[in-house]
């Protein structure tokens, strides 16, 4: 066999593998983001005559993982302030407290037209009150039980801050859906608030949740004329 023969013998038990890698894409090389950005640095200081040691490959890389995670937490706060809401209600929620927003709505009152409190004929005793023309607070007592009874104009922006560091806010339905919400903080009492008549309604007491429910159903007109 001459060389000519052996050569094409070689070129042909070698064809199918070098037809293979031909027919192979190559996956393109990139650099990572911490790569370019040191890059990008090393090279305007070079242009400018200047070179900071300081200025390493692993502090780019430190630099943009702080940035992916800052972002991922901001994400994340973003979407759950996204799903902290409760029909109108919406809530700014920090680690010790919540802000508390209300959606306006066209049947909203202006002014506080008539009164709302607790039925005296059910033993509740006005102790004491502040009113004010956008706002009433009555306080009530009845043996042992305290309650202090709110009545606000629904107003744009934040409506206060409420207590939520150890407790779940927990939506409730009374006079129509989503329509209140309550925070049950076992033997401290409740705090519950609700939208009633174009108002806001809230009453904080040292009562269980269910007595708490049903005081809020209770509630009716109050004549406070002569207190103003």
């Amino acid at each position: 066999m001459n060389f000519d023969e052996m050569l094409k013998q070689a070129l042909d038990e070698t064809a199918d593998e070098r037809a293979a890698q031909m027919l192979k894409v190559e996956k393109k090389h990139r650099f990572s983001l911490a790569y370019r950005l040191w890059e990008r640095k090393m090279l305007c200081d070079l242009s400018r005559n200047r070179y900071d040691r300081h200025w390493t490959l692993r502090k780019a890389r430190y630099i943009v993982t702080t940035i992916i995670a800052a972002s991922s937490l901001l994400l994340g706060a973003t979407s759950y302030a996204a799903v902290a809401a409760i029909g109108r209600y919406s809530f700014d929620t920090k680690p010790d407290y919540s802000k508390l927003f209300i959606e306006n709505h066209p049947s909203d009152k202006t002014t506080i037209e008539e009164y709302y409190g607790l039925p005296e004929e059910d033993g509740w005793v006005l102790v004491n009150y502040d009113i004010l023309f956008n706002s009433t607070m009555l306080k009530y007592e009845c043996g042992d039980k305290m309650v202090s009874f709110s009545q606000e104009i629904i107003l744009e922006g934040n409506m206060g801050n409420i207590n939520t560091e150890k407790v779940d806010i927990e939506p409730l339905s009374l006079y129509m859906e989503n329509d209140g919400f309550i925070l049950d903080f076992g033997d401290d009492g409740c705090l519950l608030f609700w939208t009633y008549d174009g108002y806001l309604l809230h009453i904080s007491s040292n009562l269980d949740k269910n007595e708490t429910i049903n005081l809020a159903l209770s509630t009716k007109h109050v004549y406070l004329r002569d207190k103003i």
